[in-house]
């Protein structure tokens, strides 16, 4: 049983996205991912999670999609921690 229907994470997940689009493209990527992993309940993570597997990732902004695909290699056992941010001058 879903906690939130799918298609309203989906608009939750690319509106977090569009705050982080302005972002350079690494920060961009693990801010989406940092947010949806700090502040979201762990059912909805995995709700999200099943709904891109079962073939929906089109749905996502680019960014939101690469943030998911950081999320499931979390809860596959490995790392995707990329340490502390670096900001470009």
């Amino acid at each position: 049983m879903t906690v939130i229907d799918p298609a309203r994470l989906v608009e939750m997940a690319n509106q977090i996205g569009d705050f982080f689009a302005p972002y350079p493209e690494q920060r961009r990527v693990e801010g989406v991912r940092n947010h949806l992993r700090n502040y979201w309940d762990p059912r909805m993570r995995s709700d999200l999670l099943a709904y891109v597997a079962d073939g929906h990732e089109a749905e996502l902004l680019p960014h939101v999609l690469a943030a998911t695909q950081l999320l499931q290699t979390e809860a596959d056992g490995r790392s995707a921690y990329a340490g502390p941010p670096r900001f470009e001058s």
